[in-house]
């Protein structure tokens, strides 16, 4: 598999992005960083030497493909290249694509076994995501092979669309990924109107609202497995609310721009906050496009492809900037991006332009982009009006790479209040909220992803405050009311003092925010549940941290044993696990050992084919054959709890006699270590998962063996319910919230409780603040999930008494079907949000 290889001026950017990498695989890629100095006095720049350590770490027959920031970083890396061995080198790519999104979309390509060329290839398309995510017209790639007309009946069916807002960006982002799956040909249909249901654009542009129906066609291979998928997806309503958002008119854009009143202007409100400071002009412009004649269409497409690939690299890059700032959730935009620019219709409006007007591929492309807008903005949607801007955002980037032009880095040197013709949400994506006080642009509306970004991001902003803007000068003292949609031009003393006031109140209302989520989770009648977060490796560990973690409830290790070449030592686990426990400080960090097989196979180890996998030989069953392997990482994790809450967790168990036999294991490894004068925790508490169906009904017996239990809900599911998670034609059944799987999860709380032991989950259920109270009714102590949803979960587990969440329970244990759970669930969730 295709090693990564991230170099960064700084260290902590390059950590950021190879926990993102990790996040989006799930660790299965290898990524080496070479970031920063080892000089505290001066930790930016780069270093070619740590980059040759770097590449050799991640070495692999397949390749490796190294992504850089900017400056020396390149130069670093191509003299890396000259000390390398002649071998080595011609395996090793250095790739010019944006530096989080490339890394991303790198990592995610990578994950899926594709050569090194179509790493590169996707990684310099990774901005295309964004696009999509926006709603935007995606740019140009490859042109698709031509597709054999398919074969077969052609299968259709009719789906009624009801989350708020209808196909716009991400939804649609997902249906055309979910789409793209399948060899099928599929064809969406709102009234008279058909799409590509391939297409990011036109199925954005078919105007697909709450309440509308569409009718789905596929026809050839996989078309019924296909129309399943996508029917999943409908049915769980892209994972969004149906309930609509507040959106102001179009017309609310022209009223800000004259209103005026004693030196006060009025605008949109996008972002709520205050703010006082000086003003910073930020106006990039691009020089304009010229067209020119060429004659060789082959070599302009192949500059266009090039362009497109790079600019999609840097929407990956700004994505998972985003994610790790504002969430996945509106980081998901430049996803929807990435998508656009993959649009095999935007594809074929740019090559149309190259062939027919033979024209250079700057100008063909911006006429491309150009039309796409204006499709956009010819909807009568005030909402899909607005991803115009998302189309031209995106549709930039490709520009900038064709013209050689860089734009300067949107960063402030002091504290100030941006001002702006407009910002896309890729200039919102990498703003600092310690240095950007405050936001002011001359267009835009409520609805952009702009505003989006800026909500996230806790930065007061207005938008659609016309020209006017232009006036002021860099350094003048502003003052805005982000909620008001107000902004002072000239606020005199007087006026100054009052918002810095009003300003104050605010920081302090987001500050007792913050601490909020770093409390802990306690009922209303006293009862605390433990909310921990799960992690893939070190890097996350910071990031769980400042989420509110209160412990690891699961340290998945496959990372370091996935997509290597052999085995990692002993003092490589020792080194990581270390960095865990001293990262997490008092908390307990819950060590998984290894969980290889089904869908995580180990190359290296040869663990043969197996007919059913997940059934097969894998996790503590894998464990307990291969002792050349689970010794060193017993010894490993041994180790690292000398000065740590480590505990231990074995996978996969089903019987008491695999329990026993990792126990005896585990006495061995201490036996070993005690003989060699190596510390270690000796009281180190050790644990199960339980997620087989027999660890459940073997739970009173299990329970008297170990320390605690934690509920792995996603297996749990998958074997309950005899439906793999990953078949779309069974989707509707590998749901958590099935009858079946919340009474296994109760009888495994009152075994454990019944035997004197804590009962944890660190499925995904346990993610879910919709579950929240049904969890907390089912008696378990601890809660842990990926970082990100650790305060929405706190938050649910405060509004609570114990005794609700125990009626909450009852009933739920009561109903017949997911969907009548779910449903319930969702009006306890309704009657809270009225109280």
């Amino acid at each position: 598999m295709v090693g990564i290889v991230i170099v960064s001026h700084s260290a902590q950017l390059a950590r950021g992005v190879q926990e993102l990498m990790d996040q989006m695989t799930q660790g299965r890629v290898r990524v080496a960083i070479a970031g920063g100095m080892d000089d505290p006095e001066n930790p930016i720049g780069t270093d070619a030497m740590k980059v040759i350590a770097a590449i050799e770490s991640v070495f692999d027959e397949a390749g490796v493909v190294v992504l850089m920031d900017l400056g020396s970083a390149l130069l670093s890396a191509e003299t890396a290249l000259d000390f390398l061995d002649p071998a080595q080198r011609d395996r090793v790519h250095l790739c010019e694509a944006p530096l989080v999104e490339g890394a991303i979309a790198a990592a995610v390509q990578a994950a899926v076994g594709s050569s090194a060329a179509q790493v590169m290839a996707e990684a310099r398309g990774a901005l295309t995501a964004k696009r999509q995510q926006l709603g935007i017209a995606a740019p140009a790639v490859a042109a698709p092979p031509p597709t054999p007309s398919p074969t077969g009946a052609a299968l259709s069916q009719t789906f009624t669309i009801r989350n708020a807002l209808g196909l716009h960006a991400r939804p649609a982002a997902q249906f055309v990924a979910a789409a793209n799956r399948f060899p099928a040909s599929l064809t969406v249909r709102k009234g008279a109107r058909q799409a590509n249901a391939k297409s990011i654009n036109q199925v954005a542009t078919l105007g697909v609202r709450q309440g509308d129906e569409i009718l789905v066609e596929a026809q050839g291979d996989g078309a019924e497995v296909a129309l399943a998928a996508l029917a999943a997806l409908v049915a769980a309503n892209f994972g969004e609310s149906e309930t609509a958002p507040v959106i102001l008119p179009a017309s609310a854009k022209q009223q800000g721009v004259v209103g005026e009143n004693a030196g006060i202007w009025t605008g949109i409100p996008a972002a709520p906050g205050v703010a006082v400071g000086p003003v910073q002009q930020y106006r990039p412009t691009l020089p304009p496009v010229v067209a020119r004649a060429i004659s060789d269409v082959d070599a302009e497409w192949q500059r266009l492809q090039k362009a497109i690939t790079a600019a999609a690299a840097e929407l990956t890059g700004v994505e998972t900037a985003a994610a790790a700032q504002v969430g996945r959730e509106e980081a998901a935009i430049f996803a929807a991006h990435r998508l656009f620019l993959l649009d095999p219709a935007l594809q074929e409006a740019a090559r149309d332009h190259l062939q027919t007007r033979r024209v250079n591929a700057e100008s063909a492309w911006e006429q491309a982009m150009q039309e796409m807008a204006e499709t956009y903005r010819q909807m009568d949607d005030a909402y899909m009006q607005a991803r115009a801007a998302d189309v031209l955002d995106a549709g930039a980037r490709v520009l900038r790479q064709l013209l050689g032009v860089e734009m300067r880095p949107l960063t402030l040197a002091n504290p100030a209040i941006l001002v702006a013709r407009d910002l896309t949400p890729s200039d919102t994506a990498q703003l600092d909220p310690d240095r950007v006080l405050g936001i002011c642009t001359e267009s835009g509306g409520a609805t952009s992803h702009s505003a989006i970004l800026a909500r996230a991001l806790n930065i007061p902003a207005i938008v659609g405050l016309g020209p006017r803007l232009a006036t002021l000068a860099d350094g003048q003292t502003i003052g805005l009311d982000g909620a008001a949609g107000q902004v002072w031009a000239q606020p005199d003393a007087e006026t100054q003092a009052r918002l810095a006031q009003q300003r104050a109140a605010w920081q302090a209302a987001q500050q007792q925010a913050r601490a909020t989520a770093q409390g802990p989770a306690i009922t209303q009648d006293g009862r605390r549940i433990e909310v921990a977060a799960n992690i893939g490796g070190p890097h996350d560990a910071p990031l769980a941290r400042e989420y509110g973690a209160e412990g690891v409830g699961l340290f998945r290790t496959e990372f370091l044993f996935l997509d290597r070449e052999t085995a990692p030592g002993e003092a490589e686990q020792f080194a990581a696990y270390q960095a865990v426990g001293q990262a997490m400080g008092d908390c307990a960090v819950i060590v998984r050992t290894l969980d290889v097989g089904g869908d995580k196979p180990l190359p290296y180890l040869d663990l043969g084919a197996e007919e059913n996998p997940f059934l097969g030989w894998r996790g503590i069953r894998f464990c307990l054959d291969r002792p050349q392997v689970f010794m060193p990482q017993l010894r490993a994790i041994l180790r690292a709890s000398a000065g740590a809450r480590l505990k231990l967790m074995f996978p996969m168990v089903g019987t008491v006699t695999e329990v026993r036999a990792a126990k005896q294991m585990l006495a061995e490894a201490r036996a070993e270590l005690r003989a060699a004068g190596e510390s270690f925790a000796a009281d180190m508490e050790v644990g199960v998962m339980i997620e087989v169906p027999a660890a459940v009904a073997a739970a009173d017996q299990l329970a008297r063996e170990v320390d605690f239990f934690s509920i792995g809900t996603n297996d749990l599911t998958q074997y309950t319910m005899a439906a793999d998670r990953g078949n779309a034609k069974v989707a509707h059944l590998a749901q958590a919230l099935q009858p079946a799987v919340l009474r296994l999860i109760d009888q495994t709380v009152r075994a454990g409780h019944d035997a004197g032991i804590w009962v944890g989950m660190c499925g995904e259920l346990a993610g879910n603040p919709l579950a929240t109270p049904l969890l907390v009714g089912l008696g378990l102590d601890e809660l842990s999930m990926s970082a990100p949803a650790i305060p929405a979960v706190k938050a649910a587990v405060r509004r609570l008494t114990l005794s609700q969440a125990r009626q909450i329970a009852a009933h739920a244990l009561q109903l017949d079907t997911a969907d009548a759970v779910r449903a319930y669930l969702e009006s306890v969730r309704l009657s809270f949000a009225t109280i």
